[in-house]
């Protein structure tokens, strides 16, 4: 693992910007173990750990013998009743594949986050065949009204705080809280991260309405 932790490092930092962290993290999990098993998972804890910490705790489930992610769409989608729209802030692949199917009527608009080229940007929402907008973080405004929920990717939660992507920063506020219907959090990592949650802020959980 040693003489491929480089190459490692550089593939999933590919792959989480385009799948999300937590979706990437399980793909490499699945991947690393079946070409070399628990010991590889361990190994690649070891090398990429500390740089990437949704990996780091993702890899500490499977090596305790969880071999997906827990992907609850039911509450997602009883948390959103009532919306028309959703705004989405982060985006991770496995959990959007698994719940776009069940919003039906609900207009889905993904907040982009300024890390990714417009290219890149684009063929990654090519990939849901326009179930999906795009709104940045000024048009996001057009969507605003009771009929709205934000939908935002949550990384663990404690009793009082969570960790959300940076881009939640630039989105919320007291201003912007008396402007949508809901605030939900939905929690895709569902393990405290052993080390610094890098690429991630932490936030109060007071911040949602509701994390599921």
């Amino acid at each position: 693992m040693t003489k491929l932790s480089s190459a490692l490092t550089q593939s999933f930092s590919v792959a989480a910007m385009e799948l999300g962290f937590c979706s990437a993290a399980w793909l490499f999990a699945e991947q690393v173990a079946a070409y070399g098993g628990d010991a590889q998972v361990h190994a690649m804890r070891d090398a990429l750990g500390r740089t990437y910490p949704v990996l780091d705790a993702v890899c500490a489930a499977w090596l305790d013998g969880e071999r997906q992610p827990v992907i609850d769409t039911k509450a997602v989608v009883a948390a959103l009743q009532g919306a028309k729209k959703a705004v989405i802030v982060g985006f991770e692949s496995s959990f959007l594949d698994a719940l776009l199917p069940q919003l039906h009527d609900i207009e889905v608009h993904l907040l982009s986050n300024g890390t990714v080229d417009e290219q890149t940007w684009h063929r990654m929402l090519s990939n849901f065949d326009k179930r999906v907008c795009s709104v940045d973080l000024v048009s996001f405004q057009r969507l605003v009204g009771s009929h709205t929920a934000i939908l935002c990717m949550v990384y663990g939660a404690t009793e009082h705080a969570v960790h959300v992507p940076p881009t939640w920063l630039r989105l919320f506020g007291d201003d912007v809280r008396a402007q949508f219907r809901s605030f939900v959090g939905w929690n895709v990592l569902r393990r405290s991260m052993y080390v610094y949650p890098r690429w991630l802020v932490e936030v109060p959980r007071q911040d949602f309405t509701r994390i599921v």
